[in-house]
C-alpha cells in the first residue's frame, strides 16, 4: 500500500467526532513533522503571529484551522491534524452563528485528479497543494484559526473532461472525508441542537456526555434559590420572588461529591444557581471567568456555552444554555 494513503488511513482511524469516546492519541511522528513545517513556513513567511488585526473571513482566503474546540452541545471535538482550508463562500448566518463554505487543502499533490485545483506556488503556504472541490462543506468561522493568505477565485479553474479515478485516488478521497469530518461537525451538531424541542435546550456536557434534566425537573413556578432565608441573595432582594420563571433543576453525584445545579430563565437572560460546591468558578467559552453576583449565583448570563470548576471534582462540567 502506499505509505502516504496508509499514513492517512491510520489518522483517519480514530474516533475523532463522537461526543462520548473522543479520545486524545499521540499523533506519529510523520504528522508532527508536517505540523511543524506548516508551522515554521506561517511564522518565517507570512509572519502570522504578528499580525494585529485578525482580518474578517471572506472568499478566496486561506486559513489554518483549528484542531480541537467545543460543538454545540459542548463536546470536545479533536481532529488528527489542523487542516488548512480554502474559504469558497462569503460569511453566512445560520442559529445567529457565522458560517462559510470551505474546501480543504491537502499537501499531496501526486493524488491530484482533475476535479481538483492544484497550486503550483509555494509563495501561498511553503509548498505546491490541491484544493478538494469534491469535500467542500460548511464550518462555523469559529474555526478559523490563522489567516494564511489569498488566492484569487476567479482565476482557479476545474478540467472539466470526464473525471476517472484510480483505485489509489478512490483510498485517498475516502480518508480525507473521514479526516475532515471534525471540521463539519461544528455546523451539524449546531442543526441538531436547534432541532431539539424546548424541554431539552438546558443540559449538562459531563466528559462528553450529555445530561437532560427530568421532565419533572424542568418547571414554570414561583421558586425560590435553594435555600433562600438562609442565604444573603442581593438578586432576590432586589427583584422579590422569581415568579412564573420557567426553572431547570439538575441533582448530581460526580467524583462522590453531590452538587444541585439550578437554571431560571429571566426574560431573555439566565440566573444560575450551585449548591453544595466548597468552590465554584465559571468561564464562558473565551475563558472568561464570570463574576458571581453572591456566592455561588451568577446573574444575567446569556445563552451559550458555560465551563463549571468545582472543587473536589477532577473535570469541569459544561452547561449550554439556549
Amino acid at each position: 500500500m502506499n505509505k502516504i494513503i496508509e499514513f492517512i488511513q491510520g489518522q483517519s482511524k480514530n474516533k475523532n467526532v463522537s461526543g462520548s469516546s473522543i479520545e486524545k492519541e499521540k499523533l506519529s511522528k510523520s504528522f508532527n513533522d508536517f505540523k511543524d513545517e506548516i508551522a515554521s513556513t506561517i511564522v518565517k513567511e507570512k509572519k502570522i503571529h504578528q499580525l494585529k488585526n485578525r482580518p474578517i473571513a471572506e472568499k478566496g482566503q486561506v486559513w489554518l484551522c483549528k484542531q480541537q474546540y467545543f460543538d454545540a452541545f459542548g463536546n470536545e471535538i479533536i481532529g488528527n491534524s489542523p487542516y488548512l482550508v480554502f474559504v469558497v463562500s462569503d460569511v453566512d448566518k445560520f442559529a445567529n452563528e457565522n458560517f462559510v463554505r470551505i474546501q480543504p487543502i491537502s499537501p499531496f499533490a501526486e493524488f491530484t485528479a482533475n476535479d481538483e485545483i492544484l497550486i503550483k506556488d509555494d509563495s501561498v503556504i511553503g509548498f505546491d497543494f490541491i484544493i478538494e472541490t469534491w469535500n467542500e462543506q460548511p464550518i462555523l468561522t469559529d474555526l478559523l484559526d490563522e489567516f494564511v493568505g489569498n488566492l484569487d477565485a476567479e482565476t482557479l479553474k476545474i478540467d472539466e473532461t470526464e473525471l476517472s479515478l484510480s483505485k489509489i485516488q478512490k483510498e485517498f478521497r475516502k480518508a480525507e472525508i473521514r479526516n475532515t469530518a471534525y471540521l463539519r461537525q461544528s455546523i451539524k451538531s449546531l442543526i441538531e441542537f436547534e432541532e431539539l424541542n424546548d424541554e431539552k435546550t438546558i443540559f449538562l456536557n459531563i466528559n462528553n456526555s450529555i445530561h437532560f434534566p427530568k421532565s419533572e425537573n424542568k418547571e414554570t413556578k414561583t421558586i425560590s434559590l435553594f435555600d433562600e432565608s438562609k442565604q444573603d441573595y442581593s438578586l432576590a432582594a432586589k427583584k422579590g420572588k422569581l415568579k412564573d420563571r420557567p426553572t431547570t433543576h439538575f441533582e448530581k453525584t460526580i467524583d462522590g461529591v453531590k452538587i444541585q445545579i439550578k437554571i431560571v430563565k429571566d426574560g431573555e437572560k439566565y440566573i444560575l444557581a450551585i449548591k453544595q460546591a466548597k468552590s465554584v468558578e465559571l468561564k464562558d467559552i473565551n475563558g472568561k471567568v464570570i463574576k458571581q453576583t453572591t456566592p455561588k449565583l451568577y446573574d444575567n448570563l446569556t445563552g451559550g456555552l458555560y465551563f463549571i470548576s468545582i472543587n473536589e471534582i477532577e473535570n469541569e462540567i459544561r452547561i449550554r444554555l439556549k
